[in-house]
């Protein structure tokens, strides 16, 4: 092996260890902003669990960041039906 392959394989090496370290700092800060987004939303929507709500003016300057997050809790509250009363409904027929 002379010294250019040397060199060739060294840069190589480096090239493929700075792209791993790359997708491991993005993927990092991925998971961070995914976390970030679940206690945002946790914040906002809190109350429907239990938790205290923030102070409404907070909540009033966030909501529009989370109105996509909202629509999808809409949608799926709309279509989702209630088993229980669905069930009631059945057996309470003659």
């Amino acid at each position: 092996m002379n010294k250019t392959n040397f060199l060739v394989s060294i840069k190589g090496f480096l090239n493929g260890f700075a792209q791993a370290m790359n997708h491991k700092a993005t993927s990092q800060i991925a998971y961070e902003i995914t976390e970030m987004e679940h206690s945002f939303a946790l914040m906002l929507y809190g109350n429907f669990v239990g938790f205290p709500s923030p102070p409404m003016a907070i909540a009033l300057e966030l909501l529009p960041v989370m109105q996509g997050d909202l629509e999808k809790i809409l949608t799926r509250a709309s279509q989702t039906g209630n088993g229980l009363s669905e069930l009631a409904s059945v057996m309470g027929e003659p």
